[in-house]
Order: C-alpha cells, then sequence, then structure tokens
C-alpha cells in the first residue's frame, strides 16, 4: 500500500513542489543578506580557454570565452544553491550532478498539461518545425557499368538521344539494366532518397523539372536516368495529427523558460567578479 502511495503522480508532485517552494524559500531568505561572492580568477579563464582549445583544436572567440566563463558562473551558481538545498549528499561526481538535479527539478514541475490555445500558438509561431518532406514519384533507368566495361559512355548517349525525344510511349525496359531496388520510387522524400543514392543524386532529382527525362546521374550503384512523376510538396499538418510533437516544443520551451527564471533568480543572489583575462590566454581574433 505505501509503495502504490508513492507511485501516485499527484503525491509526486506535491512533494516537487514542496522541495520548490523550500528552494524559493531559501533564495528569498539569503537574497536579504549582503550576496555572497563568486570571483571568476584570471586563471580558471585561462583553464577555460585551454580547455576549449584542447576539445576544438582552436582557440575561442571572445564570444565563445564569455560563454564558457557564463557556464562556469551558472555551475557554481547551481552548485551553491543545491548544496544549500542539501541536494550534494551521496554524490560522486557532486559540482555536476548538483546541477542535474536542479534542471531535473525544474523540468519535472515547470510543465502542467497545456491548453489547446497554447499548442495552436506553438504551431502557428513554428510552422517549419512541423513541415512535412516534399515527396517525390519518380521512375528510373539504370545502367550498369560493371555490365558495361567497355560499352558505358556509348551507351549513355545512346539512351540519352532515346529519351530526348520526350516520347512518353517509349519503352524503356530494353534500354536499362536490372536494378536490386526497383525502378518506381513511390512518395519518397529527398532524406530517404539520400539515404539511397546518396546526397548529390537526390538534390539533382528534386530539382528536376516535372514530367521530362533528367540524366545521367551518377550514384554509388551506377549511372541513372530520372522521370519524374509527381510532386507532393510539404505542408503543416493539422494540430491533431502531430498532437505529441507540439507538445513536445511547448514543454521544452516551458521548461527553458522556467530554468532560466530560476537560475536568474538564483544568480542575483551572487556578487559576480571576472578578474581580467590574462595576456597570454588563447584567444581566437575576430
Amino acid at each position: 500500500m505505501t509503495i502504490r502511495l508513492l507511485r501516485e503522480p499527484l503525491l509526486q508532485f506535491l512533494v516537487l513542489g514542496t522541495m520548490l517552494f523550500a528552494l524559493y524559500g531559501l533564495i528569498d531568505k539569503r537574497s536579504a543578506e549582503a550576496p555572497e561572492k563568486i570571483v571568476v580568477s584570471a586563471s580558471r579563464i585561462e583553464n577555460l580557454s585551454d580547455g576549449f582549445a584542447r576539445t576544438w583544436r582552436r582557440p575561442p572567440s571572445k564570444e565563445e570565452l564569455k560563454g564558457l566563463i557564463e557556464d562556469y558562473i551558472r555551475d557554481e551558481v547551481f552548485y551553491r544553491a543545491g548544496r544549500g538545498a542539501g541536494l550534494d549528499r551521496d554524490d560522486v561526481v557532486i559540482r555536476r550532478r548538483v546541477r542535474q538535479k536542479m534542471e531535473f527539478l525544474v523540468e519535472e514541475i515547470s510543465a502542467p498539461e497545456p491548453t489547446e490555445a497554447q499548442l495552436a500558438a506553438v504551431l502557428t509561431s513554428n510552422p517549419e518545425r512541423f513541415r512535412t518532406e516534399d515527396r517525390l514519384t519518380f521512375h528510373q533507368l539504370f545502367l550498369n557499368p560493371s555490365r558495361r566495361t567497355d560499352t558505358i559512355d556509348r551507351d549513355l548517349e545512346q539512351v540519352r538521344a532515346v529519351l530526348s525525344r520526350g516520347d512518353t510511349t517509349i519503352d524503356t525496359a530494353g534500354l536499362g539494366d536490372p536494378f536490386l531496388l526497383g525502378e518506381e520510387f513511390h512518395a519518397i522524400s529527398l532524406r530517404d532518397t539520400a539515404g539511397t543514392f546518396g546526397d548529390s543524386f537526390a538534390r539533382q532529382v528534386f530539382a528536376a523539372e516535372h514530367g521530362r527525362w533528367l540524366g545521367p546521374i551518377a550514384s554509388s550503384f551506377g549511372q541513372h536516368f530520372i522521370y519524374v512523376r509527381e510532386r507532393t510538396r510539404g505542408s503543416v499538418p493539422p494540430l491533431d495529427t502531430i498532437r505529441t510533437a507540439v507538445v513536445r516544443q511547448w514543454a521544452d520551451a516551458r521548461r527553458a523558460e522556467a530554468e532560466q527564471k530560476l537560475y536568474r533568480s538564483l544568480r542575483d543572489r551572487y556578487e559576480i567578479t571576472v578578474e581580467a583575462m590574462p595576456a597570454q590566454a588563447a584567444i581566437a581574433r575576430p
């Protein structure tokens, strides 16, 4: 009975809410006192710069170094607040884990169920994020270089000459070679086309004019002539068909907003001092 009660979502929500309430109470109590100090020393800045250079094989730009310093301050703010709330107990990698605990705490209680109006607003403001891909239906005629070692160039010219007549009644069965994946590709996306034939092939096919033969186009398989039969433009689906994705986008935005709000309230408790960057620190010049 006790285990079942502990698993109830409402009880979990109340526990998390109590923790956050206590955390904000701690913030309000300490904000009335003199702010604690966080000093980002010159040696720390140099270490941050060196760590970036070792990872990316180049020094950070001024903006990147500024971001590294801000992330360090963010770590320190969350670490001190989490430690003050007792979240550092029994953790091995304390600093990173405490920050993660703070962020997870925000995540758990920052996203109640969205309203229909809120979801509609997300879809309206981010249509390209949810737009479906363009799709093509095309027929392909394949020439296998391994079967035409000595005649491939001549055969390509002959096939090109035949197809250039524009006769839609041409029987192409005898012009090409068998292809393992078939000759017809129905409603295939750019991504799937690239996955099968390669990026260059996909870009050329999706730029092809509808109702005309294009080619030859090379792929890792050989040479292809392509006839685009139908092109379906991508569109933004109705909310009901992509509800899960829209809810995820809404929840991500709410979580980021709540986390930033909490971080700001915690950061204001500290007097931040960032020392001058050492002259010898590796910084990329613009």
